[in-house]
C-alpha cells in the first residue's frame, strides 16, 4: 500500500513534485481552475482585446492558453515551462512554440527579449525561490505597451511583497489588483 505523497524538489532545477504522484484532480477542482482561467482572460480582454503574441510562463499542459483562446482566437500563444510537459502541449497544438526552462535562463531571455504583447504568470511566482528575478525577466520579454498578467494560486495568500513597487521600478504601470491575487500591469514605452 503506497504511503502519503511527499512534496520533493529536483536538486538541479528546483522543480517541486509529488512522490508518488498525487491522484488526478477531482472534477470540482478542475472546474474551479477553469473558472479562474476564464476570469483572468476576461480581465485582460477588457484592457487588451487583440494581442498578437502571448507567452504563458509555467504553462505545463497549456490549460490556461487553451481557455484564453476563446477570448483571443487570433493570438499566437507560446508556452514556457521548467518541465517537458510544454512539449506535449505543443504536440497537442495548445501552444505554437514551446520552451523548456525558466525566463531567467540566459539563452531563453536573450531569445525572447521584447517579443510578446502579453506575458502571463498564472500560479507561478509564489513557487519560485527568487520571484523578483523571474518577474524582471517577464517584463524584459514584453514589448513596450505590452501587458503582464500575474495570478496567484491561493487568493488568500498574497503575491510576493512589493510586487506593485517592483513592477513600477521595471517601468510598468499597475492597472489593477495591486493588493489582490491577480495583478495586471502595462509596460511603458520608455521602459528598458
Amino acid at each position: 500500500m503506497p504511503g502519503r505523497p511527499v512534496l520533493e524538489r529536483c536538486a538541479d532545477c528546483r522543480y517541486g513534485f509529488w512522490n508518488p504522484p498525487a491522484a488526478a484532480e477531482p472534477p470540482l477542482l478542475r472546474a474551479a481552475v477553469r473558472l479562474r482561467h476564464r476570469s483572468a482572460a476576461r480581465a485582460l480582454f477588457r484592457r487588451c482585446p487583440g494581442p498578437e503574441s502571448w507567452l504563458d510562463v509555467g504553462t505545463g499542459d497549456a490549460d490556461f492558453p487553451c481557455t484564453a483562446r476563446a477570448y483571443f482566437p487570433y493570438t499566437s500563444f507560446d508556452g514556457l515551462d521548467a518541465t517537458h510537459r510544454v512539449l506535449r502541449a505543443r504536440a497537442a497544438e495548445r501552444v505554437e512554440e514551446a520552451y523548456v526552462g525558466r525566463l531567467t535562463d540566459p539563452h531563453i531571455a536573450a531569445r525572447l527579449r521584447a517579443r510578446y504583447d502579453v506575458v502571463s504568470l498564472f500560479q507561478y511566482l509564489e513557487r519560485l525561490p527568487d520571484p523578483r528575478a523571474e518577474l524582471r525577466a517577464a517584463v524584459s520579454v514584453l514589448r513596450p505597451g505590452g501587458h503582464l498578467l500575474v495570478d496567484a494560486a491561493d487568493p488568500r495568500r498574497p503575491l510576493p511583497v512589493g510586487l506593485g513597487a517592483e513592477l513600477v521600478t521595471q517601468g510598468c504601470t499597475v492597472l489593477s489588483g495591486d493588493r489582490s491575487h491577480r495583478v495586471l500591469a502595462r509596460k511603458e514605452a520608455s521602459a528598458p
